[in-house]
């Protein structure tokens, strides 16, 4: 089925991108995809960082989640977003699922969208939000295929990437016994971009929690993968290590607990 991809652009900034098609609801797959890649590239190209994808007339299957996940990726990294419009409930629990939610604006209609995206932008604009992305990555200190950022005077957010296993757990080792050598043990392990943990990596996470309560210290970890998560929860360490989907609400456990030691 042939799906015709439009755009309008609008004063406040926002572009409009339509899917369309001849049946009644129409499949934004691995054969179709690319024709919405094509004018995201194009919008993002000309500059237009605020983007709403209506897709009250598609159905979405994997190749264009793909799609759409990357263009949220080039527009949020200049200070923009991506949102969607007129999402299936199919296409919300998927969402859900995967935590995307978390990251896409999901509106009702398109015209809702523009409604909230204007106010939102009119508050905090793009080049305010890039200088933010800009200052915070020069915060950000890569250590190992890792990176660490103090993001208060006793709270560090350790970002984990890749597999976690016996060939890259040691490099993680060696930054945790790192910062806490430099007294940094308020430590939020973010596991987002972990694809794979195994015993060694396990190991690594639960003796750096060890290392840091040895000076009254303390660990939270992001973990949005239930399929991680759930090794949390049939070795009962959810009792021990306090776990969320997102990093902000572990910055601010580990906050109040610092603050509680410190004062």
């Amino acid at each position: 089925m042939q799906l015709k991809v439009s755009y309008e652009d609008g004063p406040d900034g926002i572009t409009v991108v339509r899917i369309e098609g001849d049946g009644e609801r129409c499949v934004l797959d691995a054969a179709s995809a690319p024709a919405l890649r094509s004018v995201l590239l194009e919008a993002i190209g000309r500059g237009r960082l605020l983007l709403v994808v209506d897709l009250g007339a598609v159905d979405v299957e994997k190749a264009g989640l793909s799609v759409l996940l990357g263009g949220l990726k080039r527009v949020r990294r200049q200070g923009g977003t991506l949102a969607l419009a007129g999402t299936s409930q199919r296409m919300r629990e998927i969402l859900a699922a995967t935590r995307l939610d978390q990251f896409f604006g999901l509106f009702d209609t398109a015209a809702n969208a523009v409604v909230e995206l204007a106010a939102d932008y009119a508050e905090t604009s793009i080049e305010q939000r890039r200088a933010a992305l800009a200052d915070r990555a020069n915060h950000i200190v890569p250590s190992g295929g890792h990176s660490y950022e103090h993001v208060s005077d006793h709270v560090t957010v350790v970002t984990v990437v890749g597999e976690l296993d016996v060939y890259t757990a040691p490099s993680l080792r060696e930054l945790l016994v790192e910062l806490a050598s430099h007294g940094r043990v308020f430590l939020v392990l973010d596991m987002t971009a972990v694809d794979y943990l195994d015993s060694t990596g396990f190991g690594v996470v639960v003796g750096g929690l060890k290392r840091v309560r040895a000076y009254d210290g303390g660990m939270a970890l992001v973990v949005p993968q239930e399929r991680i998560a759930k090794v949390f929860r049939i070795t009962g360490l959810t009792k021990v290590f306090p776990i969320f989907d997102t990093a902000d609400p572990a910055v601010e456990c580990l906050g109040r607990e610092a603050s509680g030691v410190h004062g």
